[in-house]
């Protein structure tokens, strides 16, 4: 478990279905997702397992994000193993009852934290849609520089969605830390 000033990050639960599926209703959101809709609660039962998996085999870390005082649903955020050695990949979203109110900027940062303390990282990245300034506004702050544009990320209905890669090293993320702190 990690917990920020707002938000308690734990470890996925079934509880938190009935709360990504109401999620995924909102017109546009799942528009930068690699994932395709559920039709019904029941589609997320795989995945949910999938997750658990890659928890236990450490490939992945994914966590649900709840409020410290309402213990309400905020959104996910994970933590990839990529291929080559020390590389670690982030993805998030955030309930679109809570964006704008900077919640993932927060958790995501405490999840850099987690990536280069625990899981000994010595870069992590983060794709994002081009279309997404959310995202990437989260992004660079904290800490993360622009790396690649790729025009043809990934695939959603039939069409390619053009990305941007960015990534924050070890050592750039102890500067960035230090001007947090300053």
């Amino acid at each position: 478990m990690i917990e920020t000033q707002r938000c308690r990050l734990r470890c996925v639960s079934l509880e938190d279905i009935p709360h990504i599926f109401s999620a995924t209703r909102y017109e546009g959101f799942n528009d930068g997702m690699l994932w395709e809709p559920p039709t019904k609660e029941e589609d997320l039962i795989e995945p949910h397992k999938t997750s658990i998996k890659a928890w236990k085999n450490g490939e992945a870390y994914t966590f649900s994000i709840e409020s410290k005082d309402s213990k309400n649903f905020i959104g996910r955020i994970s933590i990839r193993r990529r291929e080559a050695l020390g590389v670690w990949s982030i993805g998030f979203w955030t309930h679109p009852r809570y964006q704008g109110q900077g919640y993932m900027t927060e958790c995501a940062q405490a999840v850099l934290d987690f990536g280069f303390n625990e899981l000994k990282a010595e870069k992590i990245e983060a794709y994002h849609a081009l279309w997404n300034k959310a995202s990437e506004r989260v992004l660079q702050k904290i800490g993360m520089t622009f790396i690649e544009y790729i025009p043809q990320g990934f695939i959603k209905r039939g069409e390619w969605v053009e990305e941007n890669r960015l990534e924050v090293s070890r050592e750039n993320w102890q500067i960035h830390k230090t001007r947090l702190v300053s």
